[in-house]
């Protein structure tokens, strides 16, 4: 009798757990603020993660199709200072010496914003965007 209340309550536990975890939001969210971090299906991925410290370029990995900007607290970065891979809808930018942004003050949160548009067509008024924050270390 001793064994069947044991595996009772084994299971019991087990299936609590089960629940749990499918209830969990696993969303990341913003060091600054509260709300969960959602990107849509056209920004697949981004360098640093929100919140994240900065350990090499910013990068935005957007949707093979389309192409876009970085604006770097407020200021888009200029072309000849982006590095592309736009087969793959990918766009870095690594600070240093002669560029615009020469490198982040590691005490203050920097505010990235992607502007995206269909490769091959002109940039829209309106563009999608994503926005997201970092910071930097010494």
């Amino acid at each position: 009798m001793r064994v069947v209340m044991i595996v009772g309550v084994l299971l019991g536990v087990a299936s609590l757990t089960a629940v749990l975890l499918s209830s969990t939001d696993t969303s990341r969210v913003s060091e600054t603020s509260s709300t969960p971090v959602r990107r849509g299906a056209e920004v697949e991925r981004v360098n640093p993660e929100d919140g994240e410290i900065l350990q090499d370029a910013i990068t935005a990995d957007l949707r093979d199709d389309l192409t876009g900007v970085l604006v770097i607290d407020g200021v888009e970065v200029p072309e000849d200072q982006t590095d592309r891979v736009e087969p793959l809808g990918q766009i870095s930018f690594r600070p240093g010496p002669g560029k615009d942004i020469e490198r982040f003050e590691p005490s203050n949160v920097h505010e990235v914003t992607v502007l995206y548009w269909a490769q091959g067509k002109n940039r829209p008024a309106r563009p999608g965007s994503f926005s997201w924050t970092f910071r930097a270390v010494n």
